[in-house]
């Protein structure tokens, strides 16, 4: 699923563009500028509370894209990264093909930066909701926790999709240099 954030949708954009549509023809310059600025910035709210930074693959599916007087900032790149919107908006998820959803044991084998699956561990049983191992271990077996089974969850939204007011001032401000004949 793929989030979109139109700048054209902002208020104090829409009255600066207004402003300079007569005196303005291609405003892709500073849209593509602004662009820029704006995928830093949501970047960086990614690698913080948003979200705990495993792959990268939110991050790197942030993209921009200009028109003559739009601009369209997105992330997840439809099936690239299926779980933008969920982190964005937040929501419950379910499983889509089983009962249970397998929620990796925190700080057991199945607590990796890419996780494994269940399927992937041998010699496991399920007590209590949680989905066990067993491990031998000299002439014993330990018991390790891999997986918590879970019907759903819900996820909190976390936005890092938005527009602040510095960004707008910037853009406004851009605009007008543009217009002006600033940038060369």
């Amino acid at each position: 699923m793929e989030i979109t954030m139109r700048i054209a949708g902002e208020d104090a954009a829409i009255r600066a563009l207004d402003v300079v549509a007569g005196h303005a023809g291609d405003l892709r310059r500073p849209l593509a500028d602004m662009g820029e600025r704006l995928v830093r910035r949501i970047a960086k709210r990614l690698s913080g509370a948003v979200l705990k930074e495993n792959t990268g693959r939110l991050k790197g599916s942030l993209m921009h894209k200009e028109t003559t007087d739009t601009l369209e900032v997105s992330a997840g790149g439809g099936k690239q990264v299926d779980y933008a919107a969920i982190h964005h908006f937040g929501g419950v998820i379910r499983p889509k093909k089983k009962k249970f959803l397998t929620i990796p044991f925190p700080g057991g084998p199945a607590d990796k930066p890419v996780p494994l699956r269940a399927a992937d561990f041998e010699d496991t049983f399920v007590a209590k909701g949680i989905i066990f191992q067993r491990k031998k271990k000299g002439k014993g077996v330990r018991i390790i926790p891999v997986f918590i089974l879970k019907k759903s969850v819900t996820m909190p939204a976390r936005p890092y999709m938005y527009v602040e007011d510095p960004d707008v001032e910037y853009l406004t401000e851009s605009i007008s240099d543009f217009i002006a004949g600033a940038w060369k």
